[in-house]
């Protein structure tokens, strides 16, 4: 039995663990140099943690233990071996080696969170940083200057990018729509109507950032189908076209954006010029071609820049991940490695059928949402939004109907 100190002591260190993993909550909303400091501080709950609760840890059963993380460590093998056959230097593989498996501070937060509870608590966190991220998108939408904001401004943008904020929003919308009963209980129904509103409407008027778009158009497909009776699921299907001709009708910047990926597109093919919609191009055909010579072992962590100048792409700038997170994968490690991705994909849906069922067709929203953008982009690999998902991840996890075995304490006795 403790004694009463040791059991303040216990206590403050996993409310130490709690409140670190609610302050990344709120900081994944705020751009890169917040998500670092407040990584720091998870870190440290995390370490410590783990020296508390080591007895509870190695005591588990190894069936216990989530199948997602069983193909993490996996993962983790596959890229520390294709070492031995990377060209790259060893700083540029560690490097890359620590940016690929940025999915570990998934099994960090989860082991960190570890019931119902603080599970919701997080989502909480989560959703509060993207609410106040909305505010402030909508006053510097109408012109109003708000300190410590990006410099120069982009339309709209607070502290991230077009690319990210857009998704992180869906990202969010996802909870509030999915969890919006209990939401409705604990703000009242007039404040969870009026940040989906909020949100929603942002993202089509004032956000500029294609993928948001798609993964936006993508949620709102997959609630139509999950509506509709089963017979009249197949309608689900048009859904992308009628919203984004109703959006592209109702929306300046949502058609104009549009508009460009056929324009852009062409030039490119024509070798006019080298916009955004060619560079992806460029780095998706150049890789393929790299992939092709080495399809099976890839060319080992830390060698796409080397990859991609041996195939003469047109980027002259150093290339360090192509815009497509499975070609990334495939060049640098290979069909094996590809396979390993696709098998956490895997996991993550088999998991899902065992969270409460809010937590599940959220999480299930969540894995379209990550498996589409990485067709477009690199969520894996980038600080901020990587850190984004693999929290809303963690988070949802644990919203199940047992409180975690795996987790951190949620008492001290």
């Amino acid at each position: 039995m403790k004694r009463p100190n040791e059991l303040n002591f216990y206590a403050f260190w996993d409310q130490y663990a709690l409140v670190s993993a609610c302050i990344l909550a709120f900081c994944v909303s705020l751009g890169t140099a917040t998500v670092s400091l407040a990584k720091a501080l998870v870190l440290l709950g995390f370490l410590i943690q783990l020296v508390l609760h080591k007895k509870r840890i190695f005591e588990s059963r190894f069936m216990q233990v989530p199948q997602i993380f069983i193909w993490m460590i996996v993962a983790v093998i596959w890229i520390l071996m294709s070492m031995a056959w990377s060209d790259a230097t060893e700083v540029t593989q560690w490097q890359y080696f620590y940016a690929h498996t940025r999915f570990l501070w998934l099994a960090i937060i989860y082991f960190l969170i570890g019931t119902k509870v603080r599970g919701l608590l997080v989502l909480k966190w989560l959703i509060y940083g993207q609410i106040f991220v909305t505010c402030i998108s909508w006053l510097l939408w109408l012109g109003v200057e708000v300190p410590f904001t990006r410099r120069p401004l982009e339309k709209g943008i607070a502290f991230t990018s077009s690319l990210e904020q857009p998704v992180m929003a869906v990202l969010v919308l996802i909870v509030l729509w999915n969890f919006r009963q209990y939401l409705t209980k604990q703000w009242g129904e007039w404040f969870v109507r009026l940040a989906i509103i909020a949100m929603a409407l942002n993202i089509v008027f004032v956000m500029s950032g294609r993928t948001g778009y798609i993964v936006f158009i993508l949620f709102l497909a997959i609630e139509i189908y999950r509506t509709l009776p089963s017979r009249w699921r197949w309608l689900s299907l048009l859904t992308p076209i009628i919203l984004s001709i109703i959006f592209s009708a109702v929306s300046p910047v949502f058609s104009k954006r549009l508009s460009q990926i056929e324009t852009n597109s062409q030039a490119y093919l024509q070798k006019e010029s080298l916009s955004s919609e060619g560079e992806r191009l460029d780095m998706w055909k150049h890789t393929i071609s790299g992939i092709l010579k080495k399809p099976i072992l890839g060319y080992g962590v830390g060698s796409m820049p080397d990859v991609y100048s041996a195939e003469e792409g047109l980027i002259k700038a150093p290339l360090s991940q192509p815009h497509q997170q499975y070609l990334f994968w495939w060049a640098e490690f290979g069909l094996i490695g590809l396979m390993i991705m696709l098998g956490f994909f895997f996991a993550l849906i088999k998991e899902s059928r065992l969270l409460d069922s809010e937590a599940g067709t959220s999480l299930l929203s969540v894995i379209a949402v990550l498996f589409v953008m990485g067709l477009f982009n690199c969520p894996f690999f980038g600080v901020g939004m990587g850190e984004f998902f693999f929290l809303e991840i963690a988070a949802l996890l644990a919203i199940r109907g047992g409180a975690s075995k795996n987790g951190a304490a949620t008492s001290s006795s």
